[in-house]
């Protein structure tokens, strides 16, 4: 399952069920919920080795981080080799938060590490298919021992107890690294002095050059690397009317925080700088970004391009690889808008034999709802300036109170397109899709009754 591009919106947090979903093996029986806290995982390398039930790590020790979960096969579909595997785009990562107890707290608690360990292993709980070599199937990565410092023992994701999908009771959490490497239903966690000889290991999830057979001396898929992508405005939205629009998207640092992003209207040529917006998670969360700009009528190439703390820049091109893993290119990511000079807000128009409605009789989608939000506070001069509405954490000095007011979005579609009072209006200021989804934001929030 792969989240579409313009649902993620413009929240930090990705929900639980619009995260991907991907698997190396099936899941184990449903059953394994029934009981959580009696799931155990077998700690190995440390000098008082046991097994440790769900119960009992959390009695250890409690912490919460947010973290960017990224399939490290994410922008696998902009490779003109086409890889096998899933051809991903942007879809298979998310930011979600994690809770459970810290790695270091168990190692602590079990006496600490026996001399010589380097690496961090752990094997997952999937039931293996019979007659094999359970080596050839095993789900079991080993990463330095290093991420130790950030690793988590999780058992809840956003607020609640582990689904089975996202690797429920139980996961490995490895802040910075590539999703591969934070083991599902993990059940045995080894420090070990070398890789697991797991196949997924030692010949899976390798930067295997182009014509090369996958192998352990070449470098392995372990931490993300600095990274951004738009989310909105995107070609299936339509055309856009020239004038402002709002450019917003995601970025993320794998190991380091997000510096600062910048956006380019014309395919890399020029850049300029976008803010930064949003709360700020942690080192490891995405870090929503937004950039108003003119747009002339005609095609426009929209990229963005990240700098994270440690000075690393997102790189123009992909390093081409056997599996299509670790794409970071912000020329891969970019996306092409025409824009056009409307004369006039007509009821309806065409895209590509899709009729859009000026009014907001029809429901919106969620991406919608979101960027309508979006617009609510970033426009200029801004909605909330004026207006009070809650679901904007809004407080304006003017009025009317929308909560009160409770307008339809037709209302509210008119008053931007023809202003009233002291209101001006935005017909010049943002296309018709960006009207339509601020009505319906209001709309929804408002819980006025659609026409």
């Amino acid at each position: 399952m792969e989240t579409r591009r313009a649902a993620f919106g413009t929240s930090v947090i990705t929900p639980s069920n619009q995260l991907y979903v991907r698997n190396n093996l099936p899941a184990p029986d449903a059953a394994v919920l029934e009981n959580r806290d009696a799931w155990t995982v077998s700690i190995e390398g440390v000098k008082s080795p046991r097994a440790l039930s769900l119960a009992e790590l959390k009695t250890l020790g409690i912490d919460t981080v947010a973290t960017v979960l990224q399939c490290s096969g994410n922008g696998r579909g902009f490779f003109p080799s086409k890889p096998s595997g899933t051809p991903w785009t942007v879809g298979a990562a998310g930011c979600v938060v994690w809770s459970g107890v810290p790695l270091r707290n168990v190692v602590a608690a079990l006496g600490g590490l026996v001399d010589g360990m380097a690496y961090v292993t752990g094997t997952g709980g999937e039931k293996l298919p019979e007659g094999v070599d359970p080596l050839t199937v095993l789900v079991e990565r080993s990463v330095p021992l290093k991420a130790m410092d950030d690793a988590l023992l999780a058992w809840e994701m956003n607020g609640e107890p582990l689904s089975l999908a996202h690797g429920g009771p139980l996961r490995l959490v490895v802040p910075g690294y590539q999703g591969v490497n934070n083991i599902k239903y993990v059940k045995r966690l080894a420090f070990t002095p070398a890789q697991s000889q797991a196949r997924i290991m030692q010949h899976g999830y390798r930067m295997s050059p182009p014509g090369t057979k996958a192998s352990p001396d070449q470098p392995s898929v372990w931490e993300m690397t600095v990274k951004s992508w738009i989310n909105s405005p995107l070609p299936e939205q339509g055309p856009l009317k020239a004038g402002v629009a709002q450019i917003h998207g995601v970025a993320f640092g794998g190991m380091h925080a997000v510096k600062g992003v910048e956006v380019s209207v014309d395919g890399g040529k020029t850049w300029q700088a976008a803010q930064l917006v949003g709360p700020d998670l942690g080192r490891f969360a995405w870090r929503q970004f937004v950039l108003p700009v003119r747009l002339g009528a005609g095609t426009h190439v929209l990229a963005s391009r990240a700098t994270d703390m440690a000075g690393n820049v997102q790189p123009q091109q992909r390093e081409e690889n056997v599996g299509g893993y670790n794409n970071a290119s912000w020329n891969d990511h970019a996306v092409t808008v025409t824009v056009v000079t409307w004369h006039g807000l007509p009821r309806a128009w065409a895209v590509g034999g899709l009729t859009l409605l000026a009014g907001a009789s029809v429901a919106a989608d969620p991406a919608e709802i979101a960027r309508g939000k979006l617009l609510f506070t970033t426009l200029q001069p801004a909605c909330a300036v004026c207006h009070t509405l809650q679901a904007a954490g809004a407080e304006g000095q003017i009025g009317p109170v929308l909560d009160e007011l409770k307008p339809d979005a037709d209302r509210v579609l008119r008053a931007l397109r023809n202003g009233i009072g002291v209101m001006p209006s935005y017909a010049e200021k943002i296309s018709p899709q960006d009207m339509q989804a601020l009505a319906r934001f209001v709309a929804q929030a408002t819980g006025a009754a659609s026409p």
